[in-house]
């Protein structure tokens, strides 16, 4: 194959031709900012142009500091139950400022963002997701829990695995979400688990990432 042809589907170029869709839909959401009505969801387009490009790399990656990267996750998701009309979710976050995570900042974006989204997705009334941290030997625990319907059962033991999907009537969802997940996870050598809760409904995943 000629070189020329290939340096056509490098990263890059796949970089050079989203941008020119993040400005198509930058340019979109400063037409709706001039009307009062529509500003909130301008400003959640612009906000989700700004995710998009981070996670193309083309925006410089930061520090991956726990706390940041999901306060980015949550206004993600969150900006997706508005567009979306979806039930809004309640947070709460109780991850000390100071917890650094190995590798990518994108790539952790990607893995809290994705672990939200599923919940939020298969929410049928407004409902709340916990993020918690321990810290033992060095080693590094994060759960995220929420109140929603749970795993059925038969999912549980293949959940991580490509296109497998928690939604009832998952017709044109790519089932993708969680191995995303399970795979990042694994990259830096940690593990990622899946259950229901103990007491009252809903799923945890708790993540466990070996000392730095």
């Amino acid at each position: 194959m000629d070189e020329s042809n290939e340096s056509d589907l490098s990263h890059e170029s796949l970089i050079h031709d989203l941008n020119n869709v993040f400005e198509t839909i930058t340019e979109a959401a400063e037409l709706l900012n001039s009307d009062r009505r529509w500003k909130p969801l301008a400003a959640a387009l612009t906000r989700s142009v700004t995710r998009g490009k981070r996670l193309l790399g083309a925006i410089p990656d930061g520090t991956p500091n726990l706390a940041r990267i999901v306060d980015d996750a949550i206004a993600s998701v969150t900006d997706y139950c508005v567009a979306a009309r979806k039930p809004r979710m309640r947070f709460s976050s109780r991850v000390p400022s100071d917890i650094r995570l190995p590798g990518s900042s994108k790539d952790w974006e990607r893995v809290f963002a994705n672990l939200f989204l599923n919940a939020a997705q298969i929410m049928r009334k407004p409902g709340r997701i916990d993020i918690e941290t321990q810290i033992a030997e060095g080693a590094l625990c994060i759960t995220v829990s929420d109140n929603g319907p749970g795993i059925p059962q038969d999912l549980l033991p293949r959940v991580f695995r490509p296109n497998v999907s928690t939604k009832k009537g998952a017709a044109g969802r790519s089932g993708l979400g969680l191995h995303i997940v399970d795979s990042i996870v694994k990259k830096y050598s940690g593990r990622v688990s899946a259950a229901n809760r103990e007491r009252g409904n809903g799923a945890v995943f708790t993540i466990f990432l070996p000392p730095v």
